[in-house]
């Protein structure tokens, strides 16, 4: 799906230890588009392969809950290395409420759903080069409505 070396150039980082099915379904879908593929069980794992792939352009995705793990200090890694992430958010795993809030200003691309993580790599391959990644910010009205639903989806109250 992917046109030249263009693939090649490209790695996608799944996160997610072996008998995840999302990690397993991600994984089988990022191999459709003929990118790199490489499976990592944790974030710290994902932290060190980042590392190994400086030159390439790269996608990690996992879920929101995992890749927030010590004080969501691989969203900084990540944004620093010019990594775009991905985080499965799903009412299975949950997350806390300031990870969302941390994960979006990040520029972290927060799903609700595996299937969705098509949308992302279509995406993702549709910049030439490597996308930027860039923190996101929300107007304050606008984040609040997002936060709002979020927070009805995981069943949790928001702070005023």
């Amino acid at each position: 799906m992917v046109e030249g070396d263009l693939g090649r150039h490209r790695v996608v980082i799944v996160v997610g230890v072996a008998h995840d099915a999302a990690a397993a379904e991600i994984a089988r879908l990022a191999a459709e588009y003929e990118v790199d593929v490489r499976r990592c069980d944790d974030v710290y794992a994902a932290t060190a392969e980042v590392a190994l792939s400086r030159e390439r352009c790269v996608l990690v995705v996992g879920r929101l809950g995992e890749l927030a793990k010590e004080g969501r200090r691989f969203f900084a890694i990540a944004a620093g290395s010019g990594v775009r992430c991905c985080g499965l958010l799903d009412a299975a795993t949950g997350a806390e409420p300031d990870v969302v809030a941390a994960a979006v200003r990040a520029g972290v691309v927060v799903i609700g759903a595996t299937a969705e993580v098509k949308d992302v790599f279509d995406a993702w391959l549709a910049v030439g080069g490597c996308p930027p990644s860039e923190p996101v910010v929300c107007l304050d009205e606008e984040y609040r409505a997002t936060e709002a639903e979020l927070n009805a989806l995981l069943g949790q109250e928001i702070d005023e």
